[in-house]
């Protein structure tokens, strides 16, 4: 029963620190991407609500694959356009 309590209260505290959450997650895969897509993140930057609360274009952060280059590219220019930015 103590084990139970004390992973309990680990996974909480883990979960109030922000780790494990939508937002977290959308961050590190922009700063993930950011290196090769620069204009991408500065887009995250100012529309980081944005990017929390839209289904849609947090389904599309959330999903991606950071390592398939294609995938990458392919969402950084939906994102592009969602946003209107030439790419």
């Amino acid at each position: 029963m103590m084990l139970f309590e004390l992973f309990e209260t680990l996974i909480g505290i883990y979960m109030s620190l922000g780790f494990g959450t939508n937002e977290y997650k959308i961050e590190s895969k922009m700063e993930k991407i950011k290196c090769d897509h620069p204009k991408a993140y500065e887009i995250y930057v100012q529309n980081q609500a944005l990017f929390e609360t839209d289904a849609e274009l947090s389904k599309k952060v959330l999903d991606l694959d950071v390592k398939n280059k294609m995938a990458v590219n392919d969402t950084v220019n939906e994102i592009y356009a969602h946003f209107a930015v030439a790419a």
